[in-house]
C-alpha cells in the first residue's frame, strides 16, 4: 500500500518525523510519494543498503530524489554501522522547517 495511501486515510495530517527503514527499498517507497501532496516535515531514510536488492537504487539516488523535493540531508550523530564502517541512515529536513527553526549540522569536533 503506497505511503499517500496511508496518509490519506489518516486524513493527511503534518507528519513531523518519518522514518523509513526496510532494508533496502526505501528508493522504491520514496518515488510513490505526491510531494506536493504531503505534508512530511524531518524524514529519517535508512540508506546503507540502498542499492543491495534494487540494483537502480543507491545512498546518492535516495538523496538526489529527496532533496529535489525542497529538502536539506543532514548527518545523524553515532550512526556508524559497525559492520559496513559507513552512516545507517541520512537526515532530510524539509527546507522551510531548516528555515524556521535554522537547522544546522551538528560539527563533534
Amino acid at each position: 500500500m503506497p505511503v499517500y495511501s496511508l496518509l490519506l486515510a489518516l486524513d493527511n495530517p503534518t507528519v513531523n518525523l518519518f522514518v523509513l527503514d526496510i532494508e533496502g527499498f526505501e528508493l522504491a517507497v520514496l518515488r510513490t510519494i505526491p510531494w506536493d501532496k504531503v505534508d512530511i516535515e524531518v524524514f529519517s531514510i535508512e540508506t546503507d543498503l540502498a542499492g543491495r536488492f534494487q540494483k537502480d537504487s543507491s545512498r546518492q539516488a535516495i538523496i538526489n530524489l529527496v532533496t529535489s523535493h525542497g529538502y536539506t540531508r543532514f548527518d545523524h550523530r553515532n550512526d556508524i554501522n559497525t559492520l559496513t564502517g559507513v552512516n545507517q541512515n541520512d537526515l532530510f529536513v524539509r527546507n522551510d522547517i531548516v528555515e524556521k527553526y535554522d537547522v544546522v549540522q551538528y560539527d563533534e569536533k
